[in-house]
């Protein structure tokens, strides 16, 4: 289980921070960017607390009395020895009990806090931690390929991964937070679609990459892992450095991480290495003639590993032409639905059509 430091606990009790993450606004945005900027050493603790606000975010919140509220917290304040000192603004600890008091006792199981995992034996509710498990686990998608061939997986947002044999990548099904995170293991080559609003970034054991648009290759071998760059640019860092410095890679380079000395070493390619390096990514022949939607939507399974449930006795009948090639997922959806005079949701990591038949 991931344990927390001092310094991501301070925001994940502060109740303006967990308002800004889950109902940002122009005046709580303002005032957490400001603060950003002055206080850059602290982004990384941040960002931490960020995502375990956002992950939780959806989870129905469990009945916790507001004396074992108190309790955690004491205890929590008994874990964070020392405290910063106080800047212009900065966030606050604050100790009464909000409409956000709920996520102090949830972040703390997710933590490992003892205390609270002793008091939470005592309910014969389910346990808060199995709770979020299990709706992380119907969010979160794996693709493993388990071919000797080079496999093509597209993501959600128009992005592709080219996943190396033995490669698997883990990720949001459909990719819909702030940032969008996918988990590698193996080698793999990234063509990401460019968001500028919503960063790209990947995560093997040991590095993080940052990434806006651009594609690039990560490659392990002999205990050091290569990321190279063929298009945009990325900032690499090493997930241990609390300072987490970055170093930015172009077009035609690359940088070398020694898993054993963590040290980084940048070098440059010949022009001609490139694309025998780096794999080009064609994107999905989804091309179709007079087809029938269902045809269309088992296509869609196949390239993004994500269920569509559309009845066959109710479109089975529809048919359509359009090319949605370079489309992302929920475009594709959209155009299609909109063919057939249909609608579609999105639930529990998966689709789900409805309409009526076609004559």
């Amino acid at each position: 289980m991931k344990h927390f430091g001092e310094d991501t606990w301070e925001f994940i009790r502060d109740d303006s921070f967990v308002q800004w993450v889950l109902r940002p606004d122009a005046v709580n945005t303002a005032r957490w960017e400001q603060w950003m900027a002055a206080h850059p050493e602290r982004v990384a603790d941040l960002e931490k607390a960020r995502s375990m606000v956002l992950a939780l975010g959806n989870v129905p919140q469990p009945a916790v009395d507001e004396s074992l509220l108190q309790e955690v917290y004491a205890a929590l304040d008994e874990h964070i020895a020392e405290e910063r000192p106080a800047t212009e603004w900065a966030p606050a600890r604050i100790r009464r009990i909000s409409r956000y008091r709920w996520w102090g006792a949830a972040a703390a199981v997710l933590a490992g806090i003892t205390l609270l995992s002793i008091y939470l034996k005592k309910d014969n509710k389910t346990p808060v931690a199995a709770k979020l498990d299990s709706h992380m686990e119907n969010e979160q998608l794996t693709r493993i390929n388990t071919t000797n061939a080079n496999q093509i997986a597209w993501l959600t947002d128009g992005s592709t991964v080219v996943l190396n044999a033995g490669a698997s990548i883990r990720h949001d099904a459909f990719l819909l937070q702030p940032k969008r995170e996918v988990f590698l293991k193996g080698d793999a080559f990234f063509d990401i679609a460019k968001d500028a609003a919503r960063p790209f970034f990947v995560y093997t054991p040991e590095v993080g990459i940052k990434v806006l648009g651009t594609s690039f290759r990560v490659t392990t071998e002999n205990g050091s892992l290569t990321v190279t760059v063929k298009t945009g640019k990325i900032a690499v860092y090493n997930l241990a450095d609390k300072e987490q410095r970055s170093y930015v890679v172009t077009p035609n380079h690359k940088i070398r991480f020694n898993t054993r000395t963590s040290a980084f070493v940048a070098d440059s390619l010949n022009t001609s290495d490139v694309a025998a390096l780096l794999p080009a990514v064609e994107p999905p022949p989804f091309v179709f003639d007079n087809t029938a939607v269902t045809d269309i939507f088992q296509a869609m399974e196949a390239a993004y590993s994500i269920k569509i449930n559309a009845s066959e006795e109710v479109f089975g009948k529809c048919m359509i032409t359009t090319t949605i090639t370079n489309e992302s997922f929920e475009n594709k959806l959209k155009i299609i639905c909109a063919a057939i005079n249909a609608s579609y949701k999105i639930s529990g990591g998966q689709v789900y059509i409805t309409g009526k038949p076609c004559s």
